[in-house]
C-alpha cells in the first residue's frame, strides 16, 4: 500500500514540478518577446510587456490543467456551453 501512495505522490510532484518550470519558462518567454515589440514596435509602450507575459502564463496554466486532468478537451467545454450558445455554432465542434 505504502508503494501506490509513493508513487501516486511522485506522479503528483513530477507534475507539479513541470507545471512550475513551465510557468517559469513560459513568462519568460512571454516577457522578453513583450520588451522586444514594446521597443521596435510600440515606443516603449508597457502594454506588450504585459500582455506577453499574461500570454506566457495563460498557455502554460491551460497546459498545466490539461496535465492534471488530461480527458477534458475543447467538446467537453463547448458541451457545457450548450445553454448558452446557439446550437448552430456548436454542433460543428461536438463529437458525433
Amino acid at each position: 500500500m505504502a508503494s501506490t501512495v509513493d508513487k501516486s505522490s511522485e506522479e503528483l510532484s513530477r507534475k507539479m514540478d513541470q507545471c512550475l518550470s513551465n510557468t517559469a519558462i513560459s513568462a519568460a518567454l512571454g516577457l522578453s518577446t513583450g520588451i522586444v515589440a514594446s521597443v521596435l514596435f510600440f515606443r516603449r509602450k508597457t502594454w506588450p510587456i504585459a500582455f506577453g507575459t499574461g500570454l506566457g502564463v495563460g498557455i502554460a496554466s491551460d497546459d498545466c490543467s490539461r496535465s492534471f486532468n488530461p480527458d477534458v478537451t475543447l467538446a467537453h467545454r463547448l458541451q457545457s456551453l450548450q445553454g448558452f450558445l446557439p446550437k448552430e455554432s456548436l454542433e460543428s465542434y461536438l463529437p458525433k
